[in-house]
């Protein structure tokens, strides 16, 4: 009961008002969201290690960090403001697409027996585009993930969270307009870190309409292409397009028209929801390389499942099934011809060994953004990153990618 009591009283006040502008939602909201999260709590006691209380877990260490993350925007913004707008010539609209729970092992693009990813295996030899082989998640769950990849803190570095920028702080600096488009839960338990990331973000459009504890969406991943073509048109813009994509249960994640495999089993279901990921992905990259002063698209996924072992991404249970995540990226004949010599360094690196919390580096390089405490030796896009199996990490530091039995 006392540890009930404890929870309940914990689990409230790190998910105060001022985290995810929550005092904007009518009373029913907020009276739904605390009662979600009351059951959560009590579900945590009952079972005291599972799922859910790891996952909580990791959530209040990261909700606890962002308290000061909050505090300290006022000191972030000084050193930001030392940033100059950048020349006419780097100006352009980039695309960063979060994916959810995808195993590049369960790909055809990566080699799957399964065809999975028809369009991928079509374009990841097209001029522009490139696959990037070794990738993994810095974590297997996505708060902890998303609060490193989005920020200038990562697992290798000692700078403290609070004076991290988040990149959507930094492409405002550099003068981008700034788009968040998600079909996630906005106000959740487990969401509140990202979502204050996201709040920073000029234009925003939150498709799921759920409530605390839950992966249930109101809408299936297209819909997020439809938010696409209706933006208006930027000169210079970050767009972040978060998607549902391949979280179980995975036969929520797509309509019956991709019930491709019969669903006898949970792989059946979990490719399907990849078939339909890639379906989307399609359509995404259709708009968005025809928007006007597109630049590049850059496509990760915060973790992996591990699916054939049927453990989902349980940080309590891990395999490195859980970390092995897709990475890939397509630059416009405009950017090639502007950024030759970035475009090469990539093409050197499609099979170095990477962890997502530095796509913050890596993508500010790629913008050309002159950010001061830009970390050169951890972005692809950069000549100095020489990172190897041998030093890099996940689950924030206990593994070593050296010991992935597939690791070279």
């Amino acid at each position: 009961f006392l540890f009930l009591v404890y929870m309940v009283f914990s689990l409230l006040l790190h998910l105060r008002l001022k985290s995810c502008r929550i005092n904007n939602m009518p009373p029913a909201a907020i009276a739904a969201l605390v009662l979600l999260n009351l059951l959560t709590v009590y579900k945590a006691s009952v079972v005291p290690d599972n799922f859910f209380t790891n996952t909580l877990r990791e959530t209040r260490n990261a909700l606890s960090q962002y308290d000061n993350f909050s505090a300290q925007k006022n000191a972030r913004q000084k050193i930001l403001g030392s940033l100059k707008s950048l020349p006419k010539n780097a100006a352009g609209v980039y695309v960063l697409v979060i994916g959810e729970s995808q195993n590049k092992g369960h790909m055809s693009a990566y080699g799957y027996q399964r065809p999975t990813t028809p369009w991928l295996q079509s374009i990841k030899n097209q001029h522009g585009f490139l696959l990037f082989n070794n990738a993994y998640s810095c974590h297997s769950h996505t708060v902890p993930v998303l609060t490193y990849a989005l920020t200038a803190k990562n697992q290798y570095n000692t700078l403290p969270l609070e004076q991290a920028a988040s990149i959507i702080e930094v492409a405002q600096a550099a003068d981008f307009h700034t788009v968040w488009i998600s079909n996630q839960v906005k106000y959740g338990a487990w969401d509140t870190p990202v979502s204050v990331i996201a709040d920073q973000s000029q234009t925003q459009h939150w498709l799921n309409g759920h409530l605390g504890e839950t992966t249930q969406t109101t809408h299936f991943d297209l819909s997020l292409v439809d938010v696409l073509k209706k933006l208006p048109v930027f000169d210079k813009a970050l767009i972040v397009v978060h998607l549902m994509g391949n979280h179980g249960s995975y036969e929520e994640r797509y309509p019956q028209a991709f019930n491709h495999w019969t669903e006898k089993s949970h792989i059946d279901k979990y490719d399907n929801s990849i078939l339909y990921n890639d379906f989307v992905m399609k359509q995404l990259f259709t708009v968005v390389k025809d928007l006007p002063n597109f630049q590049g698209l850059i496509y990760f996924s915060d973790h992996a499942d591990d699916v054939n072992a049927n453990l989902g991404h349980d940080a309590s249970r891990f395999t490195f099934d859980m970390a092995r995540i897709p990475l890939y990226m397509y630059f416009s004949d405009d950017y090639i011809q502007k950024y030759p010599h970035t475009m090469e360094i990539l093409k050197k690196h499609t099979s170095a060994y990477f962890t997502n919390d530095l796509i913050f580096d890596t993508l500010i390089n790629i913008m050309q953004i002159p950010f001061p405490a830009l970390e050169e030796a951890n972005s692809l896009a950069n000549k100095n990153y020489k990172n190897t199996s041998t030093n890099l990490k996940t689950l924030y530091g206990k593994k070593s990618l050296s010991e992935d039995p597939v690791a070279d």
